[in-house]
């Protein structure tokens, strides 16, 4: 199988579980996370009515989520201490109403600002890059020898 193919059959499977993936209950960002970093955590307008919405976790607490365009968020900056693996975020819409979690990732280096789409993004690109190397090397290859024949 060709590199171009097997580069195409990679990228479609990578857009079919990407499609397919469930939407998240409650929304923090980044996710992935490191200790000491400020993140944002929100219902993604899943919360409805005049009651006090709060998140919580064993990571950053109790936040009070305020309303914003996105329905209600609020920001927290996960503990120090923290250390790696996955932990539960919970969303709480007030008394009586629906709670969602979400379960995060705490890394052990600090993220530099590049999210999941821009990491595929970038995948994506490299994928392409080589492809079109590859399809150019050998069309190169086949010119040059046609140029040693006299052809």
């Amino acid at each position: 199988m060709r590199p171009a193919h097997i580069s195409a059959a990679v990228l479609s499977a990578v857009a079919a579980l990407t499609l397919c993936a469930p939407a998240a209950s409650a929304r923090v960002v980044p996710d992935p996370m490191a200790a000491g970093e400020r993140v944002t955590v929100g219902d993604d307008g899943r919360c409805t009515g005049e009651g006090t919405a709060r998140a919580r976790s064993t990571l950053f607490g109790t936040v009070p989520l305020r309303p914003s365009d996105r329905g209600r968020t609020g920001a927290a900056t996960v503990a120090r201490g923290a250390t790696v693996g996955r932990y539960t975020v919970t969303v709480d819409c007030g008394a009586g109403g629906p709670r969602y979690t979400e379960t995060v990732t705490v890394r052990g280096v600090r993220t530099a600002g590049m999210s999941v789409t821009q990491a595929a993004g970038g995948l994506a690109l490299l994928v392409l890059v080589g492809g079109a190397a590859h399809a150019l090397r050998r069309t190169l290859k086949t010119y040059l020898w046609d140029a040693r024949r006299g052809a």
